[in-house]
Protein backbone atom coordinates (compact mmCIF):
# COMPACT_ATOMS: atom_id res chain seq x y z
CA UNK A 1 0.00 0.00 0.00
CA UNK A 2 3.04 2.29 0.45
CA UNK A 3 4.63 2.02 -3.05
CA UNK A 4 1.41 3.72 -5.19
CA UNK A 5 0.55 6.67 -3.39
CA UNK A 6 5.07 7.28 -3.15
CA UNK A 7 4.59 7.12 -6.79
CA UNK A 8 1.72 9.19 -7.18
CA UNK A 9 3.22 11.94 -4.82
CA UNK A 10 6.58 11.58 -6.67
CA UNK A 11 4.65 12.09 -10.37
CA UNK A 12 2.61 14.97 -8.29
CA UNK A 13 5.91 17.08 -7.58
CA UNK A 14 7.78 16.03 -10.75
CA UNK A 15 4.80 17.22 -12.82
CA UNK A 16 3.85 20.24 -11.23
CA UNK A 17 6.21 23.69 -10.55
CA UNK A 18 9.40 23.81 -8.51
CA UNK A 19 8.86 24.83 -5.24
CA UNK A 20 12.18 26.86 -4.94
CA UNK A 21 13.27 30.06 -5.69
CA UNK A 22 15.71 30.25 -8.99
CA UNK A 23 18.19 32.52 -7.20
CA UNK A 24 20.00 34.53 -8.68
CA UNK A 25 17.85 34.41 -11.99
CA UNK A 26 15.19 35.66 -9.75
CA UNK A 27 14.56 38.21 -6.96
CA UNK A 28 13.75 37.42 -3.28
CA UNK A 29 12.05 39.29 -1.00
CA UNK A 30 13.20 39.99 2.07
CA UNK A 31 11.65 39.66 5.53
CA UNK A 32 10.23 42.78 7.42
CA UNK A 33 13.28 42.18 10.50
CA UNK A 34 15.92 40.95 8.19
CA UNK A 35 19.76 41.35 9.43
CA UNK A 36 21.85 42.82 6.41
CA UNK A 37 24.80 44.26 6.56
CA UNK A 38 25.88 46.52 8.95
CA UNK A 39 28.56 48.99 9.59
CA UNK A 40 29.61 51.81 11.60
CA UNK A 41 28.82 55.45 10.90
CA UNK A 42 32.09 57.14 11.78
CA UNK A 43 30.25 60.81 12.41
CA UNK A 44 28.49 59.42 15.41
CA UNK A 45 30.79 56.56 16.33
CA UNK A 46 33.07 57.33 19.20
CA UNK A 47 35.78 54.39 19.49
CA UNK A 48 34.51 52.75 22.58
CA UNK A 49 34.92 49.60 21.38
CA UNK A 50 31.51 48.33 23.26
CA UNK A 51 30.75 46.54 20.17
CA UNK A 52 33.93 44.71 19.90
CA UNK A 53 33.53 43.85 23.56
CA UNK A 54 30.10 42.15 23.13
CA UNK A 55 30.99 40.76 19.82
CA UNK A 56 29.93 37.02 20.39
CA UNK A 57 31.33 36.13 17.07
CA UNK A 58 34.76 37.90 17.63
CA UNK A 59 34.09 39.51 14.40
CA UNK A 60 34.98 43.16 15.16
CA UNK A 61 37.97 44.69 15.52
CA UNK A 62 39.10 48.10 16.19
CA UNK A 63 41.63 49.80 13.59
CA UNK A 64 42.81 52.81 13.51
CA UNK A 65 41.04 56.19 11.47
CA UNK A 66 43.50 57.14 8.68
CA UNK A 67 45.39 60.15 9.35
CA UNK A 68 43.29 62.66 6.81
CA UNK A 69 40.13 61.58 8.26
CA UNK A 70 38.30 64.21 10.74
CA UNK A 71 36.14 62.81 13.59
CA UNK A 72 36.11 65.17 15.87
CA UNK A 73 33.82 62.56 18.25
CA UNK A 74 36.31 60.26 18.03
CA UNK A 75 39.25 61.12 20.14
CA UNK A 76 41.25 57.14 20.45
CA UNK A 77 40.87 57.83 16.38
CA UNK A 78 40.17 53.90 16.25
CA UNK A 79 37.00 52.42 14.58
CA UNK A 80 34.99 49.02 14.56
CA UNK A 81 35.79 46.57 11.17
CA UNK A 82 33.34 44.03 10.95
CA UNK A 83 34.35 40.97 9.25
CA UNK A 84 31.38 39.43 7.20
CA UNK A 85 33.07 35.75 7.16
CA UNK A 86 32.90 36.07 10.95
CA UNK A 87 29.61 37.98 11.56
CA UNK A 88 26.43 35.77 13.22
CA UNK A 89 24.26 38.37 12.55
CA UNK A 90 22.78 39.00 15.87
CA UNK A 91 22.80 42.20 15.53
CA UNK A 92 24.40 42.52 19.15
CA UNK A 93 26.93 45.60 18.03
CA UNK A 94 24.25 47.43 17.31
CA UNK A 95 22.17 46.64 20.41
CA UNK A 96 25.09 48.08 22.62
CA UNK A 97 26.14 50.81 20.73
CA UNK A 98 25.28 53.69 23.46
CA UNK A 99 25.57 56.32 20.18
CA UNK A 100 23.22 54.36 17.69
CA UNK A 101 26.18 54.26 15.49
CA UNK A 102 25.42 51.44 13.42
CA UNK A 103 23.88 51.27 10.12
CA UNK A 104 21.73 48.69 8.79
CA UNK A 105 21.35 47.69 5.37
CA UNK A 106 18.89 45.01 3.43
CA UNK A 107 21.69 44.06 2.07
CA UNK A 108 22.20 40.09 1.90
CA UNK A 109 24.33 39.07 -1.03
CA UNK A 110 27.64 38.81 0.59
CA UNK A 111 28.96 35.30 -0.96
CA UNK A 112 31.82 35.49 -2.91
CA UNK A 113 35.48 34.48 -3.32
CA UNK A 114 36.98 37.90 -1.70
CA UNK A 115 36.93 38.35 2.58
CA UNK A 116 34.45 41.29 3.10
CA UNK A 117 34.42 43.88 5.56
CA UNK A 118 32.94 46.98 6.56
CA UNK A 119 36.02 49.12 6.52
CA UNK A 120 35.13 50.80 3.05
CA UNK A 121 31.54 51.42 3.94
CA UNK A 122 32.86 52.73 7.40
CA UNK A 123 34.98 55.00 5.64
CA UNK A 124 32.83 55.77 3.15
CA UNK A 125 30.43 57.50 6.14
CA UNK A 126 32.87 60.00 6.68
CA UNK A 127 32.93 61.28 3.70
CA UNK A 128 29.32 61.60 3.06
CA UNK A 129 29.29 58.55 0.97
CA UNK A 130 27.21 56.41 3.07
CA UNK A 131 26.32 53.17 1.76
Amino acid sequence: MGKPSLIKEVLKWFIGRPVTIQYPYEGTSIEDRFRGRHFADLNKCTGCSLCAIECPADAINMEKLPEKASVPKNPRRIYPVVSYSKCVYCYRCVTICPFDAYVTTNDYKLAGPARLYSRDYSLQSIRGGGQ
